[in-house]
């Protein structure tokens, strides 16, 4: 059997066999699979002058089949299922949430130390080349390529010096294309690729990745955040961060933009409202995060925050956004919280600029009426430890007329304060505003305004007191 010399005879290889792309000008990004596959991806990165970034990701077994791989999860708690695996196991992503406790733990460990030189690449709408050590039975690869196409990867190629021919049909299943040199017919380890075979640690992977940075010496265009303030309807100075995708500059876009209205005593700087807003900007969104009156650093007294005052807040905060010329007064989402959520239910009743809404906990009551005159996309998000909302939030689904739908995250509270459980409501409301307010759009030749200010006349009833 035709073997490597050692891990860099067969990087040479592969990166021959990748050349075309290179000469395509597809400017891919390189994905090395943590540990063994970085080398070899950084031989690759370095011929094609491509970006370079690591892949950490871990498998995931069938509960009670530890021969059987089903899914993977990633260094954020993002869980990919294959397909194929996961419906001979009758599995869900959701049933995979403990699973994935333990070994998102050890990637949490391994992380630390590379994202704090190497921080992760956006894959939207890239061409990705995940590279491996070698291909076995093919199931890192394919819980690797299942969630570089979560994170928005257009073309993803599956690569490596070696692999097991029988693997090779599933690869081609779920890969735009599959780049693998040699594939002997029987092969029961990786190790039997090479001639010399060393098993790579986290500590040279880092040592790799700091030798990279050196050579390149780029600069990375990342996002930015503008702190602004505007007057509430009661004379308030309202406190309000922007967070905006990367490369923008004055007057490009424009681009859609989503408002986050926080719970009750909470504020703009909420650990769940924050990752959602940064991840939106990374995709193209614009996060507007605010604090309502006598909240965070906004001016007022908590008692001033009533609730016709706090829809006022939202009111003002969607005047003043879409005067800038960076976002698209007709592409706007709104994502409410606790009591932000009500806030967001009445304010989205009767403002038909809003686009698309998600609500996570919300204070179920008199505004079932509201729900019903929404017309937004909205996706429901309920925290299934929170037993005190399971009727409302049925009620709810029941009687919501827009296009939603209720995502129940299991074992989690409505803080949300599990990695996992955190990972999952965080990337499906991403989703959400992906899938609804990201369309091609052209800038207006006059900015929009959403209508007149909402008052308790315009409303189908007085929300319910604010919930602590």
């Amino acid at each position: 059997m035709k073997r490597y010399r050692n891990w860099r005879h067969g990087a040479e290889q592969l990166a021959d066999a990748l050349a075309y792309l290179g000469e395509r000008d597809e400017k891919p990004i390189i994905l090395g699979l943590v540990n063994g596959g970085v080398a070899i991806a950084d031989m690759i990165a370095r011929r094609l002058n491509a970006p370079l970034d690591v892949l950490l990701i871990e498998r995931l077994h069938a509960p009670g089949s530890p021969e059987h791989v089903v899914g993977a999860v990633d260094e954020h708690g993002r869980i990919s299922m294959i397909k194929s695996s996961a419906r001979w196991h009758h599995l869900t992503s959701k049933q995979m949430i403990e699973p994935a406790r333990e070994v998102y733990r050890e990637l949490q460990r391994r992380r630390g130390p590379i994202r704090a030189i190497l921080p992760e690449l956006d894959l939207e709408d890239r061409t990705v080349i995940i590279v491996g050590q070698g291909i076995l039975t093919g199931a890192k690869m394919l819980g690797a390529i299942s969630a570089v196409r979560d994170r928005g990867a257009n073309k993803i190629v599956a690569a490596a010096p070696g692999g097991h021919g029988k693997s090779m049909w599933q690869l081609h299943d779920v890969a735009d294309e599959v780049v693998v040199p040699h594939q002997p017919p029987n092969v029961t380890s990786v190790r039997e690729f090479y001639d010399e075979f060393t098993e790579m640690t986290d500590g040279p992977v880092v040592a790799l990745i700091e030798r990279w940075l050196e050579s390149r010496q780029e600069t990375r265009e990342g996002m930015s955040t503008l702190l602004l303030k505007f007057q509430s309807t009661a004379g308030h100075m309202l406190h309000c961060e922007v967070d905006l995708p990367p490369g923008v500059n004055r007057g490009s876009g424009p681009y859609p933009a989503v408002a986050f209205a926080h719970g009750f005593e909470s504020d703009a700087k909420s650990q769940r409202s924050v990752p959602i807003s940064k991840r939106l900007a990374k995709r193209g969104i614009i996060g507007v995060r605010f604090d309502f009156t006598g909240h965070g650093r906004s001016e007022g007294t908590t008692e001033d925050a009533t609730d016709q005052q706090m829809l006022e807040d939202v009111h003002t905060i969607f005047q003043n956004i879409t005067q800038l010329y960076e976002v698209n007064p007709q592409r706007l989402g709104l994502n409410g919280s606790g009591t932000g959520g009500m806030i967001a239910l009445y304010y989205t009743a009767n403002q038909p600029l809003i686009k698309a809404l998600v609500i996570r906990g919300p204070v179920c009551g008199r505004e079932i009426d509201a729900a019903r005159k929404v017309t937004a996309p909205t996706l429901l998000i309920h925290a299934e430890r929170d037993t005190a909302l399971e009727d409302p939030i049925s009620v709810l689904d029941q009687e919501l007329r827009a296009t939603h739908e209720l995502l129940r995250v299991p074992n989690s509270n409505r803080m949300f304060d599990d990695p996992v459980s955190r990972e999952l409501m965080i990337s499906a409301t991403v989703d959400w505003f992906v899938d609804h307010l990201r369309t091609p759009t052209t800038m207006p030749e006059r900015p929009a305004e959403p209508s007149e200010a909402p008052s308790r006349a315009t409303q189908p009833d007085s929300p319910s007191t604010p919930a602590q």
